[in-house]
């Protein structure tokens, strides 16, 4: 009997626990509910500017070549920008045609942007020239020997030296590479202010690309003005930084 009511009093603990376990909740996600993840706001997206190169006091050394050019065929230069808008500028060089040569001109920038400078430019130049050539004689077109002088058969030689004073007048775009170099192409023309420095000449001759002093004569025989066109191209260093 013992044995049997023990047997029985283990059965009824058993289901009750068994019960009482089961009546236990059990945790799942809508009992303990988790934070909603939130997508990742999108990277905004600035987009880069050019940093200015800074024209205003800025200072620049270069070289030019050019043809008709106020700083010859080959020159040099150095330039200085006291305003944004505002370029001064002094050089030299040397022209086949008219021998050395010096130039002061200013130029007035047009809507200068971060890396570019557009500008209208107005100076004057002088090159130092010798001359010799005949006064008296005609020449043919594109010819190089005289066919008539005056008196017949006798040249009368022009020689010497003078100095040639130009106003010059041109247009220019400046780029900028970087802060350190930059470059230029430039157009415009010179328009010779003295020419009774050089003597008149009834013709002249054919000498190939560009004028001579003797150009000069024979326009100055016409009452013709004397000038030149002229286009250029210049490389240069920014030695001074400018503020932008």
């Amino acid at each position: 009997m013992r044995r049997l009511a023990a047997a029985s009093l283990l059965l009824a603990v058993t289901l009750l626990s068994s019960e009482r376990c089961d009546a236990q909740p059990r945790a799942n996600s809508e009992a303990f509910p988790m934070p909603p993840v939130e997508a990742p706001a999108p990277a905004t997206v600035v987009p880069a500017v050019a940093p200015s190169v800074g024209w205003r006091n800025s200072t620049i050394l270069g070289l030019s070549s050019g043809l008709g050019s106020p700083y010859g065929l080959l020159g040099a230069f150095v330039g200085f920008f006291p305003l944004k808008h505002l370029q001064l500028e002094v050089g030299g060089g040397y022209s086949t045609g008219f021998g050395p040569s010096v130039a002061a001109l200013g130029r007035v920038g047009i809507n200068p942007g971060n890396s570019s400078f557009l500008a209208l430019g107005i100076g004057v130049s002088t090159s130092f020239s010798d001359f010799q050539y005949a006064e008296n004689c005609e020449y043919p077109a594109n010819s190089a020997t005289a066919t008539r002088c005056t008196p017949s058969g006798v040249p009368r030689v022009a020689a010497g030296s003078a100095s040639a004073l130009w106003l010059n007048v041109e247009v220019s775009e400046d780029v900028r590479l970087g802060r350190a170099f930059g470059g230029r192409i430039a157009a415009g023309f010179g328009l010779l202010l003295n020419p009774g420095a050089f003597p008149a000449a009834l013709g002249c001759p054919s000498e190939g690309l560009g004028a001579t002093p003797c150009d000069v004569g024979a326009s100055r025989a016409r009452d013709e003005p004397t000038w030149l066109l002229h286009v250029r191209v210049d490389l240069y260093a920014v030695i001074v930084g400018g503020d932008p």
